[in-house]
């Protein structure tokens, strides 16, 4: 029977035009009434269904006549694939509502798998492998191809490098030749950047004539980047050093330069704009400006389709950058020369998207004189809420006397959570193994971290402890654990990102990995050969999806609200009614991954 069917969705966008068309003169539709089986486990399945209206329900098989519920699936998602290609259904199938499908045959089915292997990968591969024939079908066409793109001669200009003989004037000539703003000056096999800005300061205001060499005024600490890096890496280092073009090394020599204003070629973002507004920031008003324009940036770059992983780093940086101002703003030199401010949670790695709870800690040194210390840190933490970020729940800032210890002091409390390892603790050590110095002097938090990595014990048991805030969660209600049922809602960070990075965090920690970032956790892990590729690759393509999900809710929220903060109570609720069908798929494998991953580490610590 000939079905008026969409293809234009994954998988079935990706067919071939002849092979869509074969589909769609194909496909029956059913009417399938509640309650009725429409496949039965260990059975052949002889079609293979796409759900037009309704609800099906996907139970395990067991010794009672309902067996447990595994998933449910709704408009616009398919079911029963793989009970086609195996010869047997592994779970029964069941109409929970009055349901609508349309059906393809099993044996044309298995005919379009088979002939075109794209299509047939979508339903035999991994979450990783799923997500990009996604991205690649059609379904994120509007994906910029900044998140791709990487340094090379298609985005840099020829580097123009001077001789060590080369004087000022030389170079102004060289540069009017070349229409250069910026020329490499060499010498003894060093190499400096030379701006025009650097030589008229130099001729106007620091004594040098124009017959000097142009050597004798360039800055010679550069800032690099190697040729094929990603393009957005080149962007996040600036915004993080504050300038506006980085030397291009090939082999250690330099062969071009990447401009700022080039970069954003590929963006219609102002992230620059905000960076370098941030770092010029001369008091507390300048800085609340400066800051306020972080949701327009995150709303524009999230509407162009731009990499997830990108979207995180830059706004992260952003983040660090505001709150690190405010530090120095506030804290006198003379202080900020014997404290380290550090980062916790989310923002301590890196994975803060909006403005969400201030979690932060100070590193005294231990000979430090402050006396009005907690004046100032009040005052540092209630800036820090008028910029947006409200305080840690569980009091993990500043301006508690608790969070703000001389590094012998953090060593001892460090090592009493060790061996107590309650709640607090836990929460605790989890709270520093995140950390990332952000303003002051990065050195009085090395020892920290090198004893966390060396002597936190890593036995099965502390491990277990560790893991607890996991494994007695309460568990997600089935349907949030399959993504599905209309009108309700999950709460994506406890069911998704928070057991998720725990885990990894854990996992980290048994094989004395020290980054604080989860995506680089899994990449050592993965180099490490403690978890395989597949699902190291599976885990970071979860994290990612759950975090555009989230910020995808966060923006609408915010649209709506017309406000600037997001209630915590509604900043991770997915409605997974309004989630396209693709992106449902998606989600329920990516809630599933994060379900095999601590149940794995319940097994594997438990039984050791």
């Amino acid at each position: 029977m000939y079905a008026d069917f969409d293809t234009s969705e994954p998988p079935f966008s990706l067919l071939t035009a002849e092979q869509r068309s074969k589909v769609i003169r194909g496909m029956d539709i059913l009417f399938i009434p509640a309650g009725h089986r429409i496949i039965e486990a260990g059975k052949v399945s002889s079609h293979f269904y796409i759900v037009d209206k309704g609800l099906v329900e996907e139970r395990q098989p067991a010794a009672g006549e309902r067996g447990r519920t595994v998933a449910h699936y709704r408009d616009g998602e398919t079911f029963g694939s793989l009970a086609v290609l195996r010869g047997r259904a592994r779970n029964t199938y069941l109409a929970a509502e009055d349901t609508l499908c349309h059906a393809l045959p099993a044996d044309l089915f298995r005919e379009m798998v088979f002939a075109n292997p794209r299509f047939g990968e979508f339903f035999h591969q991994d979450l990783a492998t799923k997500t990009k024939l996604v991205a690649q079908s059609g379904a994120y066409r509007d994906l910029v191809s900044f998140n791709l793109a990487r340094v090379d001669a298609g985005c840099m200009r020829t580097a123009v490098v001077l001789s060590p003989e080369d004087s000022i004037r030389d170079a102004v000539e060289i540069m009017k030749t070349t229409r250069s703003d910026c020329v490499l000056a060499s010498r003894d096999d060093n190499y400096g950047v030379l701006t025009r800005t650097n030589m008229l300061e130099a001729v106007a205001m620091g004594g040098h004539s124009p017959e000097d060499p142009a050597a004798d005024v360039a800055t010679w600490k550069m800032i690099t980047i190697e040729e094929g890096e990603f393009l957005f890496d080149a962007l996040i280092r600036m915004v993080r050093h504050g300038i506006e073009r980085l030397v291009v090394l090939r082999d250690q020599q330099p062969i071009g330069l990447v401009e700022m204003g080039d970069i954003l070629g590929f963006l219609s973002s102002h992230s620059h704009v905000i960076a370098l507004r941030v770092e010029a920031a001369r008091d507390f008003s300048e800085l609340h400006h400066a800051s306020k324009d972080i949701i327009d940036l995150a709303r524009s770059l999230f509407a162009q389709r731009v990499n997830m992983r990108f979207i995180m780093d830059l706004l992260a940086e952003i983040h660090r950058r505001i709150l690190a101002r405010n530090f120095e703003i506030l804290i006198p030199e003379h202080v900020r020369a014997e404290t380290c401010l550090l980062m916790l949670g989310s923002e301590g790695r890196g994975e803060q998207i909006m403005r969400t709870d201030q979690t932060n800690a100070l590193v005294l040194a231990d000979d430090l004189d402050w006396p009005d210390q907690r004046e100032i840190l009040e005052e540092f933490s209630v800036r820090t809420e008028q910029l947006g970020y409200p305080p840690s729940p569980r009091g993990m800032v500043v301006r508690n006397p608790d969070w703000v210890l001389t590094a012998r002091e953090w060593r001892d409390r460090l090592q009493h959570w060790s061996r107590v390892m309650d709640v607090e603790a836990v929460l605790g050590l989890s709270a520093v193994l995140d950390a990332t110095p952000v303003a002051g002097v990065k050195a009085l938090f090395d020892p920290l971290d090198q004893w966390l990595v060396e002597h936190l014990p890593r036995e099965p048991q502390f491990l277990a402890r560790m893991l607890k805030p996991v494994t007695e969660m309460e568990d997600a209600p089935v349907f949030f654990e399959s993504g599905s049922r209309r009108g309700r809602e999950i709460d994506v960070k406890q069911h998704g990102i928070f057991p998720l990075v725990h885990c990894v965090r854990i996992l980290s920690l048994d094989a004395g990995i020290s980054a604080s970032n989860t995506f680089r956790r899994l990449e050592a892990l993965r180099e490490e050969g403690v978890r395989d590729q597949s699902m190291a690759d599976d885990l970071t393509v979860a994290l990612l999806l759950f975090n555009r999900l989230r910020l995808g809710r966060q923006l609408q929220r915010l649209e709506d609200a017309e406000t600037s903060l997001v209630p915590a109570e509604v900043a991770n609720l997915i409605h997974t009614e309004n989630l396209p069908a693709s992106d449902l798929t998606l989600f329920r494998e990516a809630l599933r991954e994060v379900r095999a991953l601590t149940g794995l580490l319940a097994e594997r610590y438990s039984a050791e």
